[in-house]
């Protein structure tokens, strides 16, 4: 069935419309055009059906590439070895008594550098420090100063505690399922259902409401260059109030008022420090924050690999960080820290924020677009229809670019250059077609169709050349940016679906290779029968025959990595998607004749070449193996 869809949409011949006068003369700038159908061998169905399979199968079940950009988990490249590690273990050993009153000592009394090389010494050997311990090392990065230190000390110090942070969080996972309660603490989420508890805010919410007032505060010169996180405080020892410190004790910590003990926010002590480092330390912290939150969720991803449905996402049990932080529900999205959060990045980009902190920021927003879309997934007999993007996450990217245009009312330059540096394709094509949509652009769905009907009907007159604009129109859409915008987001969209993949396999034939990971066993090379450079697993039967061939094999054969293994193709309901598939490609090639006409009137280079470089000849040859 679903070969027959996508052959009877490649085979269906385009016309281009022609335009007649009255005397039934054609205009020269028009002329009727046939894309020829493309022939598909009768015995190729069967493999073109599996083959398309594949394709979708490997696009759902790459979760990284779900999420680019992210923070990528070493369990990732090995999910059996997490599920018995992490996701199956019970809670990680603990340090002794005496080693947990000398961490807790070596804190409070201020003895960092003893506290820091405890921790990387028990993270080496698997050993979790204790609660709380995450919570003290994002303490540390936004307080530590000068007090009494050098500034070569300072920064030694302070590429220590991020170094052991990351350390830690490699050694315990937030994949690691006993320790959920520990990262939802760290995290700032409450889980207690005492409606007596004082509820204090997330993480999140302190460091997005920390970093509005930094950019309110900051100079353009410290919003667009990369500040440091370090400075050299003066600090006037002789006026230290005697009852808070003596003279002996001042110089023992780096911060000497700072009540480990006590549930004392670190903002005070952040707001000594000038703008600058105050804004690079804000979004040191973020960091910290959404490298815990994409990790966890792409674990997920991985582990869930067989059923993402809505029911699954919001289980309490097993849902997400990124859901319970941002507040996503069934039938809500855009709630008051998600509309914050682009909000900000909005406001970020009219300041022209540097671009390194603007991508921690890209990262929160794909987080966001990811989990929604996540949770849209739709099934059809126990199979998902994928890719797909559901209404409720498309809602969503037309609220953001509502924020955006609030934040940057003129700034067209804004909207083309941030384009191209959201990271998920579907969110740049969608936010590109309602962007373009402020202007002359068609509201139909976006897809190759869409953009063959703009240069039919010669949209691009709408637009005027930047060289024809007066300086009151420097508001309006550019002729060339318009083009621009239009051909990155029809590579998005190609991107989006790996429309070249499915063409080049109609066009060669040749196999599309399922997903592969590494085993978990090194010694599963040296026996038993090897194609390529996939070892098969041990076989007690096989490893029986070759027994003769042992001894040659130890003295001959060195283990050198793991073997990979090929994933099982995920179950996917590929009936719809085929008929899209089918209609994009034949759109294509349509849309090249299209713009064959249109190049005698504009400059369309850089659309032929991409097109070119996708379909290479117009028509495959037809192919008589199966």
């Amino acid at each position: 069935m679903e070969v027959e869809i996508i052959e009877k949409s490649l085979n269906n011949p385009v016309i281009m419309e022609t335009s007649k006068d009255d005397n039934n003369n054609t205009d020269d700038d028009d002329k009727s055009t046939i894309v020829a159908p493309i022939a598909v061998a009768a015995r190729s169905k069967q493999l073109l059906k599996t083959n398309l399979r594949v394709l979708l199968s490997n696009l759902y079940m790459k979760s990284a590439g779900r999420l680019p950009g992210a923070a990528v988990p070493r369990c990732l490249y090995n999910t059996s070895l997490c599920v018995s590690n992490h996701r199956c273990a019970m809670l990680p050993n603990a340090p002794d008594i005496s080693v947990a009153q000398d961490l807790t000592t070596n804190l409070h009394s201020q003895q960092y550098d003893t506290y820091l090389q405890m921790l990387e010494m028990l993270a080496l050997q698997t050993v979790y420090p204790g609660e709380g311990v995450f919570e003290r090392l994002l303490d540390m990065v936004m307080i530590l100063s000068t007090k009494s230190m050098t500034m070569e000390e300072l920064r030694q110090r302070y590429e220590q505690v991020l170094r052991i942070y990351y350390l830690l969080l490699d050694a315990f996972p937030p994949c690691w399922t006993t320790l959920r309660p520990y990262y939802l603490h760290f995290l700032g989420i409450n889980t207690s259902t005492d409606v007596s508890v004082e509820k204090t805010p997330q993480k999140l919410q302190v460091f997005l409401d920390v970093l509005e007032d930094c950019l309110a505060k900051c100079s353009e010169q410290e919003l667009t260059q990369y500040t440091s996180s370090l400075e050299a405080l003066q600090f006037d020892y002789d006026n230290e109030k005697p009852h808070k410190v003596s003279d002996g004790d001042v110089f023992l910590g780096d911060v000497e008022d700072f009540d480990w003990e006590s549930d004392k926010q670190w903002i005070d002590d952040v707001k000594k420090m000038s703008n600058g480092v105050q804004l690079a330390r804000v979004f040191n912290g973020l960091d910290m924050l959404c490298s815990v939150l994409e990790r966890e969720f792409l674990s997920w991803l991985d582990h869930n690999r067989l059923q993402q449905a809505e029911a699954d996402i919001f289980q309490e049990e097993t849902k997400p960080f990124v859901l319970i932080v941002f507040g996503i529900k069934s039938n809500l999205r855009l709630t008051a820290i998600t509309k914050q959060l682009l909000r900000l990045y909005s406001r970020a980009v009219a300041k022209d924020l540097h671009q390194e902190r603007l991508n921690v920021l890209h990262r929160y927003i794909s987080l966001l677009m990811e989990a929604s879309n996540t949770a849209e997934l739709q099934y059809v007999d126990n199979a998902v229809v994928y890719p797909s993007l559901g209404t409720q996450t498309q809602r969503l990217i037309v609220e953001f670019l509502k924020i955006f245009k609030a934040e940057n009312p003129s700034n067209i330059n804004s909207y083309v250059k941030q384009l191209s540096q959201l990271q998920q394709p579907y969110v740049r094509f969608t936010f590109a077609d309602q962007f373009l949509q402020l202007f002359y652009f068609s509201s139909a769905p976006f897809n190759p169709a869409k953009i063959s009907e703009e240069f039919k009907a010669k949209q691009w007159l709408k637009y005027k050349p930047k060289n024809e604009q007066e300086q009151a129109e420097l508001e309006q859409l550019s002729r060339e940016d318009y083009l621009r915008v239009l051909l990155n987001a029809l590579q998005d969209y190609c991107k989006w679906l790996n429309l070249k993949t499915c063409w080049n396999y109609i066009k060669t034939k040749k196999p599309i290779q399922p997903l592969q990971t590494t085993t978990s066993s090194p010694l599963a090379t040296p026996v038993g029968a090897v194609t390529g450079n996939v070892g098969k697993v041990f076989e007690l039967d096989e490893m029986q025959k070759e027994s003769h061939t042992w001894k040659q094999r130890m003295n001959l054969k060195v283990i050198v990595s793991k073997p990979k293994v090929s994933l099982p193709v995920a179950r996917i309901s590929v009936t719809k998607i085929a008929e899209v598939y089918g209609t994009d490609l034949r759109q294509l090639r349509y849309l090249r004749r299209v713009l064959l006409v249109a190049k005698r009137f504009i400059d369309v280079t850089e659309w032929l070449s991409f097109l070119d470089d996708f379909l290479g000849e117009d028509t495959p040859p037809a192919s008589s193996e199966a």
